[in-house]
């Protein structure tokens, strides 16, 4: 078509051109005509003849190509117009060879190039040659690579291994997914035994045939079968084939379309296109009516490679020179393999011989590892018989020591000695022979699974050329159909609905709720009193919002009788519903009102989350309350503990007193909502002085019971019942303020309403007109000031969460098997400023002696950054274990899915990793809670601190111990604080809440909400703490520093400083034993770890030293135990990095990792655990990926640490449920981490 490139013909050439001399005469004088083929001066392409000519801009003198230099090269300054290519005549067609097209069986990897016919391969100098891109016409086979977890990869197999990338190359691809096996859902595995299969290092290799199959043969029962069974689209037929290419049939009663090929006769082939729409999602789908399957084959034997200087006989004909062998130290090539090789250079005649000896008559399949410098036809013979009459040619490899095996030929071996010739006869320029390959016929395997589809290409770009055959189409695709996926899975609408409803009314939504919500999510309808709502479209949220507003579940007043049903109200929804329900007013000055860090006051900001959780857990299980022992979940209650219920509450009753304003109490601390106008003291005595809006509304009641009645509508949708309205009248009634009498009540009347947990809650409150709610004096609790007899021990729980990449805090050193090496290589290499692997260098590192002869090192690598724990080490005050984590029982590859671990992720490794019960025997309690029970039922006083929010580690037995107490790192505020001054000697018009809201929080009936319950024992528990605790603390000091240069306090310098002041008053508190949750984020690095690790370390390093500092200060260092814990280890193989360049490298979620215990008590000095012997996937406990299986339980640390805190021994089952699956020699004593007392 006109000038269209033919295939396989050079068109780039003009030496084709006959050349004429360079013309210059019509330089700068071009007028109307333009330049002929090597004429000037051109400035551009148009100023030369015709579309065939263009201007050649040369640098000097530089040759113009097609012109003849040898007459002149014209002046520098001169460009001359040239004809680039040679398209030989626009009306002339070309004979071309089209391809090699190689057995039926052969896939191939890269299709040939050809240049005058002869197929052509490039090749990039140094180990580059992996990377680029070769043309290669030798046979090339699809092969499964499978790791232990049976996930596959595919690699290119081809004869000649250099024209493979790396992400296709068996050796070291690491693309895996997941396939589904089938049958049994057995696979082949390194672990188990490869079978036929290849092992190849961490993998098995094992050839593949792709079984394409018709899917349905007869017509198919229904929509549902077809979807289930095919899974391979089709384009419509109306698109791909002319009028009349299908026969289009709609069976009776079928809800789906069958498109027949016309040639087909109406049969059902694999071409067979079902048009029908989804079943579930509703999306219209073409499916072809194929299933296609990838069966293993295996391998009778591995391959025979039989060396040519070693296996084969020289044999020359008479007067002839058989070819010479050229060993290693003869020659400066060096791809070759064994020893040297046979040289045909200067032979004209001559054989190569090989004796092969099998058991029975077999059909093999043999090549020859040859270079060459021209192309050479050599004969094979088997036993004296030509394999093939034409002989077999050995082409030319281009290249100096480039190495290439020739096409294959099957050949026929008999039992007992044969003998394996090759003949030469040609120019005395012949090959160069390695070896002769031998591969055995492969059986076939019982192993297959379903292919799985994909758009995108493996053979990705290399480069900006474009040279793979990845698009960024084909990525759209990809990424369209991976979402498409998600969206329409059939867990996504129950998902959702499940997460919307526990936002909107119901934190423990009932199976029906969650039907009806993911049906109207799939239809996109919702119908409801004659109203249908939704566009019909799935995914629709009109549909979603109606059903999860209007269904029975949401508006049945019957179901505020159910104990279960109900929700804590998000603490934001609490300020907003009174500014609106109370008609907020803006003061005359102001044009707005802001609210201002929620997320300290209140414990809720909106765009301000303290995780990636967002800011409530939706499995979060509260820690009192009788949710804990029937397992609901109330996730606001995550928010409920001492600092929050004392802000919360000393933030709504400001809202009341003192509007929104910016008022800080005696102290300085800022308990306002609001920002600006004013900051300062407020008073309570209805001025509004300092704020920006206040609460207007003007109750239209006349008597106290109708007033406390209408707010009982306004701020609890008519919750109260009688008894406790007629409780707040009662309190209304007796309260008589020294002036502004009616604002002052109304005030008052507010306050007691928005602190019931009718507020607090959606939910009906039962009171228990016997019982009263106890104060925190339990078990564990003694009164302040009271004498110890037990002496005093500290353990502290550090928790790095995000999964800390503790193999760069404590990598191996000087260790058995080059475990250094093997680190530095599966981190992707070290990390210099050339090279972006995740390793660190020997040198950066401090050097820990393990001190343990059963270690496979003699001593390990501690991080640069941690200076600190080198020295603690060194002085015997810190232990570290090696390859640590969560485990239920000891596990390998094989079963390691087979336990109760919820691998890999955040939250779930989080909680079961502060529980320590995987087996659930002791539900809602955590580890360090547990011992706290031990503790306290053989007489230790004993309190629980978490500096971290509430936290489940510190849950003990309800009914053994109280609740722990959860402080805020930045201090206790003072609770409901009185404002005085010379001008109001008298103070807040308000009286003291606290008798009030205890009473409004009395103990509630069995048959009342469990959430109430558990607000008002939250609500309880936090200000009986409080008042314990906020005196001691008051006066609590240190002399260490934490903060840094710059005068800032981390946040884990403040919880390691408030768990210093709080051990500071162990006298005033009477405490014999204290249990700590003290804990820092920012460990999930899946991007630059190693910067990343260096901050974190830094900051975790200078805490850990201010701290101990203090402690030594306090004389409580001998006496206090730090244990370090993080969910999970993470990927020793690095990831790609966020950049699309491999910098900035991350890690991702693994499971055995390495942690640290200090103490001055400690027998420190020892490294103990042991690391994995090998990394890889060969390696007995390496996942994919350089994912550790654990070698020692959390368990271990803690067995050591109970009976030093005096927990006795028949408690230890209960303080460690699963310590007992356990061998003894996986575990550690007290003896072994703890001096002698």
């Amino acid at each position: 078509n006109g000038h269209t490139e033919v295939p396989g013909c050079n068109q780039l050439k003009t030496d084709l051109l006959d050349p004429i001399p360079l013309d210059e005469s019509k330089s700068n004088n071009l007028g109307t005509d333009a330049y002929g083929r090597c004429q000037g001066d051109c400035d551009r392409d148009t100023d030369c003849l015709g579309d065939d000519l263009k201007c050649f801009q040369r640098s000097g003198l530089e040759d113009v190509p097609g012109c003849d230099m040898t007459a002149g090269a014209g002046s520098s300054s001169t460009d001359f117009c040239y004809q680039p290519q040679q398209h030989g005549s626009a009306g002339t067609d070309y004979c071309i060879q089209p391809s090699h097209q190689g057995t039926k069986r052969n896939d191939y990897c890269i299709d040939p190039m050809y240049e005058s016919s002869v197929f052509k391969f490039g090749y990039v100098e140094g180990e580059d040659y992996e990377l680029g891109y070769h043309w290669t016409s030798f046979d090339c086979s699809i092969q499964a690579k499978i790791n232990n977890e049976g996930y596959v990869a595919i690699a290119h197999e081809t004869d000649n291994m250099n024209a493979i990338p790396l992400h296709l190359n068996a050796e070291h691809s690491h693309n895996y997914f997941k396939v589904f096996w089938e049958g049994d859902g057995t696979f082949p595995s390194p672990a188990t035994g490869c079978g036929n299969c290849e092992t190849r290092n961490d993998a098995c290799i094992c050839p593949t045939t792709v079984i394409d199959e018709v899917a349905f043969s007869v017509e198919p029962a229904s929509v549902e079968e077809i979807v289930a069974s095919l899974y391979i689209g089709a384009v419509p037929p109306d698109v791909v084939g002319a009028p009349g290419a299908f026969i289009s049939q709609t069976p009776h009663d079928k809800a789906f379309t069958v498109h027949f090929p016309q040639e087909s006769n109406g049969v059902y082939t694999a071409e067979t296109v079902f048009e029908l729409d989804h079943p579930y999602h509703g999306t219209k789908l073409f499916l072809k009516n194929t299933k296609s399957t990838v069966r293993l084959e295996g391998l009778s034997a591995l391959p025979t490679i039989l060396e040519a200087e070693e296996e084969a006989i020289s044999v020359g004909n008479p007067g002839s020179i058989g070819p010479t062998k050229v060993l290693s130290n003869e020659t400066s090539r060096e791809r070759f393999t064994g020893n040297g090789y046979m040289d045909f250079y200067g032979v004209s005649d001559g054989y190569l011989s090989w004796n092969v000896n099998v058991p029975e008559n077999v059909m093999a399949t043999i090549s020859f590892r040859y270079e060459n410098s021209r192309s050479n036809v050599v004969n094979i013979l088997v036993n004296g018989n030509a394999v093939r009459s034409d002989g077999l040619k050995l082409g030319s490899t281009g290249f100096y020591d480039y190495w290439f095996y020739s096409d294959s030929m099957q050949v026929s071996l008999s039992a007992g000695d044969n003998v394996i010739q090759m003949k030469y006869s040609g120019p005395t320029k012949g090959p160069k022979i390695d070896h002769l390959k031998i591969d055995w016929p492969l059986t076939q395997s019982t192993h297959s699974f379903r292919n799985p589809v994909h758009f995108m290409s493996l053979s990705q770009d290399y480069g900006d050329d474009g040279e793979g055959e990845t698009t960024v189409r084909d990525a759209a695709y990809e990424t369209d159909a991976v979402l498409d996926h998600y969206i329409k899975h059939t867990n996504t609408a129950p998902f959702i609905c499940i997460r919307l409803i526990q936002r909107f009314f119901n934190s423990n939504p009932s199976p029906g709720h969650i039907k009806s919500c993911a049906a109207a999510f799939r239809t996109g309808t919702y119908l409801s009193g004659g109203n249908t709502f939704g566009s019909g479209v799935y995914g629709s949220l009109e549909a979603v919002a109606a059903a999860i507003t209007l269904a029975p579940e949401a508006t049945s007043t019957a179901l505020d009788a159910d104990p279960g049903h109900g929700r804590i109200r998000e603490p934001f929804l609490q300020p907003i519903q009174m500014l609106r329900s109370l008609e907020a007013e803006l003061m005359p000055q102001e044009h707005h009102f802001e609210l201002w860090q929620l997320l300290d006051r209140l414990g809720q900001e909106p765009h301000h989350f303290q995780s990636v959780f967002s800011h409530f857990l939706p499995e979060y299980i509260p820690d009192v309350g009788p949710n804990v022992k029937i397992g609901y979940v109330a996730p606001e209650a995550m928010r409920i503990n001492m600092p929050s219920v004392i802000a919360q509450l000393n933030g709504l009753t400001g809202l009341v007193r003192y509007g929104i304003s910016d008022c800080f109490d005696d102290r300085g601390t800022d308990l306002g909502f609001g920002r600006f106008p004013g900051f300062g003291t407020c008073f309570d005595d209805g001025s509004m002085q300092r704020a920006s809006a206040f609460f207007s509304y003007s109750p239209g009641a006349t008597t106290s019971a109708d007033l406390i009645k209408e707010l009982n509508t306004l701020l609890c949708a008519g919750r109260l019942n009688q008894a406790k309205q007629d409780e707040i009248v009662a309190a209304y009634d007796a309260y008589s303020p020294s002036y502004d009498e009616v604002g002052a009540k109304l005030r008052f009347a507010y306050q007691l309403i928005i602190s019931t947990p009718e507020f607090h809650t959606n939910t009906i409150v039962k009171e228990d007109p016997v019982t009263s709610r106890p104060g925190p004096s339990g078990s564990s609790n003694s009164s302040p000031g009271a004498s110890t007899t037990n002496g005093y021990k500290a353990t502290i729980l550090l928790f790095l969460s995000g999964g800390a990449d503790t193999f760069n805090m404590l990598p191996p050193l000087n260790c058995q098997d080059d475990l250094y090496e093997k680190y530095v290589d599966i981190r992707g290499g070290l990390s210099t400023d050339t090279n972006p692997g995740i390793a660190l260098p020997k040198e950066s590192l401090w050097g820990v002696p393990t001190n343990n002869t059963d270690h496979v090192c003699t001593s390990v690598g501690l991080h640069e950054n941690l200076p600190f724990l080198s020295e603690l080490y060194n002085d015997t005050d810190a232990i570290f274990v090696t390859n640590s984590g969560l485990m239920q029982v000891p596990v390998n590859k094989e079963n390691y899915r087979d336990t109760n671990v919820p691998h890999f992720s955040h939250n779930t490794m989080q909680r079961e990793t502060k529980r320590e019960d995987l087996e659930n025997e002791e539900v809602g309690t955590g580890v360090l809670g547990r011992m706290r029970d031990g503790l306290s039922e053989v007489g230790f006083t004993t309190h629980a601190f978490s500096i971290e929010g509430t936290q489940i580690s510190l849950c003990g037995k309800p009914g053994v111990t109280d609740g722990a107490m959860t402080l805020s790192s930045g201090g206790m505020q003072k609770f409901l604080p009185e404002y005085t001054s010379s001008s109001y000697p008298e103070g807040d018009l308000t009286p003291d809440l606290t008798p009030y809201i205890l009473g409004l929080n009395n103990a509630s009936a069995l048959d009342s909400s469990f959430l109430a319950e558990t607000w008002s024992a939250k609500v309880s528990n936090a200000i009986y703490q409080h008042q314990e605790l906020y005196d001691a603390l008051e006066g609590a000091t240190v002399t260490a520093n934490f903060a840094d240069e710059s005068g800032r306090k981390s946040t884990l310098c403040k919880q390691l400083e408030m768990t210093a002041k709080v051990m500071a008053t162990k006298a005033s508190r009477g405490a014999e034993r204290d249990l700590f949750h003290v804990g820092t984020g920012g460990w999930d690095m899946h991007s630059n770890v190693i910067s990343n690790l260096e901050n974190k370390f830094v900051d975790l390093n200078y805490c850990l030293s201010a701290f101990v500092e203090e402690m030594k200060h306090l004389g409580l260092w001998d006496d206090t135990v730090l244990v370090q814990l993080s969910e999970f280890g993470r990927t020793l193989s690095p990831n790609s990095g966020p950049n699309g360049d491999g910098t900035e490298k991350g890690a991702d979620h693994a499971w055995g990792g390495n942690q640290f215990v200090i103490g001055g008590g400690l027998k420190g000095g020892q490294v103990l655990g042991q690391y994995p012997q090998d990394f890889t996937e060969n390696g007995p406990l390496a996942l994919s990926r350089g994912r550790m299986i654990p070698t020692t339980p959390w368990d271990a640390v803690w067995s050591a640490v109970a009976p030093w805190m005096g927990v006795p021994a028949e408690d230890m089952d209960y303080v460690l449920p699963m310590r007992d699956n356990f061998l003894s020699t996986m575990l550690f004593s007290e003896d072994m981490f703890f001096e002698s007392l």
